[in-house]
């Protein structure tokens, strides 16, 4: 990028004697230019960013987002909400803040915005009875506030983001009639679809009276208005990309990308690749820190400019846990003993307030109590800076911002001792310090404004999740460490880019929850600026301009993520024969010295699992037993719910569930014909959208990626069923997603079996009892042998044929389906190919016998190790042994 630089100012110099601004989205291109070019050009001559330059022309300053939303707070008032809302303002104001951004960004009509969402908040909140009606509506005191936040700017001469881009373009026209003589030069670092509606003006104004440069493009290319149409259309258009020079990595672990990276940038040392022409982009910026840490080690110098989120900064959690502290004391009018001991034992408080660790071992020598009161608390540190944060008394909000502020400046005072040691952790606190100072004065100068220490808390965790750090420390011959979307000038050999993982690149911007606008009415405004396509752009660019490529990936879930790969890796994988490396060996020997969590059958537990059994045990429940009986005690005994997201393939598999049931219920209890199968073909792909849609009228983002998955299944499918047909076979469709139950006696005990069997039908004459599967299949068929038969019931690695067995087993018992017992049904798991061809594997049981299974060969050869399993469950004897992976 930087030879393109030079040219387009080598040709500017030589052609262009007018008076001349040059702008750019990003500062990291006019610094380039203004630093060496600056000098060969007249003093009138100008260097903006567009923000900047906006400013100039609006008259207005830019002021920070937490700024804003801390005015915004101070003219709130309260009788214009009801109290629950008032006291929730850090919650929803910097939603509502955001929306107001993408309103003025994108050049929404305001009024037209309003009238439509206050009229479904209307609509949603109606009553037939009217005493009932609501007489609040959020949306129009927001309509208010939108105004009134605005022409308190305006006052000041102030302005946030989005309000200061739309101000500017209404001024743009007369700037550009008073400066007609000026040339003004724009740089472009993206393509224009990407803009916001404000940029998209601005640049088609400039490009009338200018030169607007594309500096993504191979070859320098000057923007005309018909060329603006033409890369619309290329950006429609699917480009066939080469992925020669792309290579797919996947690893089980998120700390073993560190040691892949590392290996990947031995061997390129070895062949003499210099560091400064490697670039490594960490997906997920918590690996920034151990990935540079690993690089170091090789003897390699490092140039970072990077975004740090202040919640990744350590120090982020030393005031979590102080705040943690004052909000328990709050409630108990004391301090739980373990949040004194999480604040004490900080590594920062240790470092600058304990040096000697003796109050920590006099707490635990000299208190068997789980509270500690205050006068307690202050006979251990009453000469200690620490005492500040303990004597807070959390009902008065100006003494606990004083406090705070105190506490801040001690320790800021201690950092300064060294300053490029901890630039980072000085960085934090002093945004942190003018944020709190900027609350103080609005609470002194506000009457009647009653905040509390978890208003505080909800205050500074929304300034820590959403503001950063730009973290920038030079070095020409280091290796180059940025974000995914930051704009590097130079051009790199190799680009390594690591936790290319779904949510995280794209980002998975439903889990941020930014916006309180329903998500069709961003997509009817066009105000949603969140553009998967952008991001596939973006990483395609990448591959281009770079000679080899590396996208490290997790494929194992954790505590992190899901562990599933990014869907542009499955689209690179559908549009190419690239294939994926996967490093099964960890790089990190697991030696795990933690013994697993034990606990005893008590009473109560014992109890707990009869409720179970009397309301019903599944498949699903056993597996997870069999899986980790920790995990079926926190969700089975504790009631506990799972933090962990649904994965994709768990969606993908009920939305498929869902589908083939409306598609087949119209034939149940008849035979599947050629004209069936002809209806289905016509009417699978608006369900398929409609189920897959709900409400939403656009498929994009996740949509689009199961869309895919799931329409080529769903097709693939009813194929399978139609290729049978075809051949003569007679098929009765008995029942689709059949809810089945069984009382089941072990002893005394009346265990209830329950499960929902996918499909029930005879192929030609014979019963089936059929199982979906999306994932794909390398086996054709599964043997249960006599010898095997009750690890079925234990072994995970069995789990499908093991739900198929009990199905047998509820099938047998079941009432609804007369005669089941004399029959011999075939049991089989219906699923995927390689190819996408849908494939029927066989479930052989006791193969020597070369029949299907028979009801009496059940009871006597499988039976018994269901009971086995279930009595072992049950058995107050045997514990609850946590099984560490």
């Amino acid at each position: 990028m930087k030879k393109k630089i030079d040219k387009i100012i080598k040709y500017i110099l030589k052609n262009l004697n007018h008076k001349i601004i040059f702008i750019s989205k990003t500062s990291t291109i006019i610094e380039y230019i203004q630093t060496k070019y600056s000098s060969k050009f007249n003093s009138e001559t100008k260097f903006f960013t567009i923000k900047e330059f906006f400013e100039t022309i609006s008259g207005l300053k830019i002021l920070d987002h937490h700024s804003i939303l801390l005015y915004f707070f101070s003219f709130l008032k309260k009788d214009d909400f009801i109290e629950k809302k008032f006291h929730d303002f850090f919650n929803w104001g910097p939603k509502i803040l955001n929306d107001f951004q993408n309103i003025d960004f994108n050049m929404v009509n305001v009024e037209h915005f309003f009238d439509s969402i206050i009229s479904t908040e209307k609509i949603n909140k109606w009553d037939l009875d009217f005493l009932k009606q609501e007489k609040f509506f959020f949306w129009e005191k927001i309509h208010k506030y939108y105004y009134i936040l605005q022409s308190q700017l305006f006052k000041k001469g102030i302005a946030y983001h989005g309000m200061l881009f739309k101000t500017a373009i209404s001024c743009l026209d007369s700037f550009l009639s008073k400066n007609f003589n000026t040339k003004i030069v724009l740089f472009l670092v993206q393509n224009i679809e990407f803009l916001n509606q404000c940029e998209k003006i601005f640049t088609k104004k400039i490009i009338q009276q200018g030169l607007v440069y594309d500096l993504c493009e191979k070859n320098i290319s000057i923007f005309t208005l018909e060329s603006l149409k033409n890369k619309k259309r290329i950006l429609n258009s699917k480009t066939c990309l080469q992925y020669e020079n792309l290579k797919i990595i996947g690893v089980s672990k998120e700390i073993e990308q560190v040691k892949t990276v590392k290996n990947i940038i031995c061997k390129l040392i070895k062949k003499n690749k210099k560091p400064n022409k490697i670039l490594l982009i960490p997906g997920d910026k918590n690996l920034t820190i151990p990935l540079a840490h690993s690089i170091k080690k090789l003897g390699i110098n490092i140039f970072f400019n990077i975004d740090c989120s202040l919640n990744n900064i350590p120090i982020y959690y030393t005031f979590h846990f102080i705040f943690q502290l004052l909000l328990k004391k709050k409630k108990f009018k004391k301090f739980p003993i373990k949040d004194v001991i999480k604040v004490l034992s900080n590594g920062y408080i240790q470092k600058f307030f304990l040096k000697r660790n003796s109050i920590l071992k006099k707490l635990s020598i000299e208190n068997d109590s789980d509270f500690l009161f205050e006068d307690e608390i202050k006979k251990y540190l009453y000469r200690n800076d620490l005492w500040i944060i303990f004597k807070i008394q959390t009902n008065d909000i100006r003494m606990i911002l004083i406090s705070l502020i105190g506490f801040i400046r001690k320790l800021k005072k201690l950092l300064l001792t060294n300053r490029r040691k901890h630039f980072l952790e000085l960085n934090f606190i002093s945004k942190l310090e003018i944020y709190i100072q900027k609350l103080r004065i609005i609470i002194r100068k506000t009457k009647n404004l009653s905040l509390e220490i978890n208003d505080v808390f909800n205050i500074y965790e929304q300034f820590a999740h959403t503001e950063n750090i730009r973290y920038l420390r030079k070095n020409r011959r280091g290796l180059y460490i940025t974000g995914f979307i930051d704009i590097f000038l130079e051009n790199f050999d190799v680009v390594i880019i690591t936790s290319f993982n779904e949510g995280v690149i794209p980002p998975n911007y439903k889990n941020q929850n930014n916006s309180l606008i329903p998500f069709d009415m961003e997509k009817k405004l066009q105000i949603n600026n969140t553009n998967e396509i952008f991001y596939f752009h973006h990483l395609t660019r990448i591959i281009q301009f770079s000679k080899q490529t590396y996208l490290i990936y997790k494929d194992q879930p954790d505590e992190i993520n899901s562990g599933e790969k990014s869907r542009f890796i499955h689209r690179i994988e559908i549009n190419s024969k690239i294939s994926t490396e996967k490093i099964k060996k960890p790089f990190f020997p697991i030696k795990s010295k933690r013994l697993p969590i034990v606990i005893d059958k008590t009473k109560s537990i014992i109890r707990c699992l009869h409720e179970l059994i009397n309301k019903g045990l599944s498949p699903s429940s056993i597996h997870l037993y069999n899986y980790n009986p920790l995990l079926f005690y926190y969700k089975k005994i504790l009631k506990l719910r799972d933090p962990e997201q649904t994965s994709y393939k768990k969606k993908i598999g009920k939305i498929i569930h869902k589908i083939l049931k409306i598609l087949y219920d119209p034939i149940k209890e008849n035979f599947i014909t050629i004209d069936c199968i002809h209806e289905m073909k016509k009417n699978y792909e608006p369900i398929v959208k409609k189920v897959l849609l709900e409400k939403k009228e656009i498929i994009e983002g996740n949509n689009m990626f199961f869309y895919c998955i799931i329409k080529n299944y769903v097709e693939k499918f009813i194929s399978w069923d139609e290729k049978f047909v075809q051949r003569g076979h007679k098929i009765f469709l008995k029942e689709i997603e059949k809810k089945v139950s069984s009382i089941l006696n072990i002893g005394s005990k009346k265990i209830k079996l329950h499960g929902i069997i996918d499909r029930i039908d005879e192929y030609d004459g014979t019963t089936r009892i059929l199982d979906y599967k999306i994932g794909f299949s390398r086996i054709k068929e599964i043997n249960v042998s006599l010898k095997n038969i009750e690890n079925i019931f234990y072994d995970t690695n069995y789990v499908n044929t093991m739900q198929l067995l009990i199905y047998v087993y509820l099938w047998f018992q079941s009432s609804i389906l007369k005669e089941s017992k004399k029959k011999s049904p075939i049991i089989g798991i219906i699923s995927p190919e390689m190819n996408g061809d849908i494939l029927q594997i066989p479930i052989n049981i006791f193969r020597v016998l070369k029949t299907n299974i028979t009801y009496e060969n059940y009871k006597i050869n499988v039976l018994p190790f269901l009971i086995k399993r279930i009595s072992d469950i049950l058995d107050p004897s045997i514990p609850i042994i946590e099984k560490i992976y």
